[in-house]
């Protein structure tokens, strides 16, 4: 983890070079054009003033695109200061005013609801200078922007709209600065404060309503959190619900198969006692001894071959075949009795009756395997499996070994 960090702090310096070096090609490349494209400007323009002024300009476009409107002003303000009527100055300057106005309002925000009735100290006099100038009447917007630099000397927008002003009236003498001037400035726009404060009551009012309009929207949020929580509520109480009713379908299934496993035991209790009530087997004759065994045989090796060949439902039922006549052959010679068709189900019976080894248990248990799996294909009626005929010859192995173990 430490190395992948190291390497992508390394990446992350190396492309921030790359980045820089790039902007400074541009930049490089820009102030060539600037300087270019000026050669058709004013014959009047020396060399150092026409890369001066390509200068400021370019440094105005960089500061206005990263929104520092301050220094922008400050640069266009410059390049227009060496000719006014240099590509688009005059709008970026514009521009940049706007936007500075703007913060400034923001700034003052307030004044004007506790400038009436205190004295001219808390009067913001650049707005009031500004609402002359947007009137048209730059006389008292000058005299505004006046007493606005007297109050704050650093206050470059009242600066900027002072020239403004004087470009607008040529002919008019400078003011001067002195107490004098200042108290007729304070008389002439003395009805003009109030206005502004009248409009920043406005703008008071607006802020009001908008207040308003978010307090509405508010509530709104809270209404509609209060739906998304109710339908949270409600998709809980399904999913409740939803469990509930697979638990009892489940209890049912449940209930379903505890009564059939009682029903098939209760008919495995009957068969049972059904085979006990019967005779297990029937009276045989020694003669028919080498047809069973040569019957078993066959059935063996049939059962081989199917398997070989993939047979499985074949092989599976020539094993059951094959262990039958196995055992029947072993009762056959020595106790004269077999198995009676179709209850071949006795023939364990018959074993642990008549052949009293010690063995004969174990071999019971491999024929009682056998039959198990005859019942099940005959019960569901379909073919035996792979698995199903694979298990079904071992078992045969095992039978056909004790019966040759037994028989000459």
């Amino acid at each position: 983890m430490g190395d992948n960090a190291n390497f992508f702090i390394m990446m992350r310096k190396k492309i921030l070079k790359q980045k820089k070096a790039i902007l400074l090609g541009i930049f490089v490349f820009l102030l060539q054009g600037f300087l270019v494209c000026d050669q058709a400007f004013s014959g009047t323009l020396s060399n150092e003033q026409r890369k001066e002024l390509a200068l400021h300009y370019f440094r105005g476009i960089i500061s206005f695109n990263s929104k520092y409107y301050d220094e922008a002003l400050s640069e266009f303000q410059k390049a227009s200061a060496i000719d006014p009527y240099y590509k688009e100055t005059q709008s970026y300057i514009q521009e940049s005013m706007k936007v500075l106005e703007e913060e400034r309002k923001s700034l003052f925000k307030g004044v004007g609801e506790s400038s009436v009735g205190r004295g001219d100290s808390e009067t913001d006099y650049y707005f009031v200078g500004k609402t002359y100038y947007e009137k048209g009447d730059f006389k008292h917007a000058l005299e505004a922007f006046k007493i606005a630099l007297a109050k704050n000397p650093s206050d470059k927008y009242a600066r900027y709209y002072v020239q403004l002003c004087q470009k607008a009236l040529p002919k008019m003498k400078p003011l001067e600065k002195s107490s004098a001037a200042q108290e007729d400035g304070v008389k002439n726009i003395s009805s003009l404060a109030k206005e502004v404060a009248y409009v920043k009551n406005d703008v008071k009012s607006q802020e009001e309503w908008a207040a308003l309009q978010v307090r509405k929207a508010e509530r709104r949020a809270d209404r509609d959190e209060l739906i998304r929580t109710k339908e949270r509520r409600l998709k809980e109480e399904e999913e409740i619900l939803e469990e509930e009713k697979q638990d009892y379908l489940a209890q049912e299934k449940i209930t379903e198969r505890a009564t059939k496993i009682k029903n098939e035991s209760e008919k495995w209790k009957n068969m049972k006692e059904k085979l006990a009530s019967e005779e297990p087997g029937i009276p045989a004759d020694l003669t028919e001894f080498p047809l069973y065994l040569n019957k078993a045989d066959a059935y063996y090796a049939a059962m081989k071959e199917s398997l070989r060949s993939s047979r499985w439902n074949s092989a599976g039922l020539n094993a059951i075949a094959g262990g039958l006549y196995y055992c029947d052959a072993v009762l056959i010679y020595f106790y004269n009795v077999k198995s009676s068709y179709p209850q071949h189900e006795n023939i364990n019976r018959l074993l642990l009756e008549y052949v009293k080894r010690a063995d004969t248990q174990e071999n019971v248990f491999h024929m009682r395997a056998i039959l198990n799996v005859k019942k099940i294909t005959e019960e569901t009626d379909k073919p035996i499996t792979r698995s199903q005929a694979l298990f079904l010859s071992d078992e045969l192995e095992k039978v056909r070994e004790w019966s040759r173990s037994l028989l000459p």
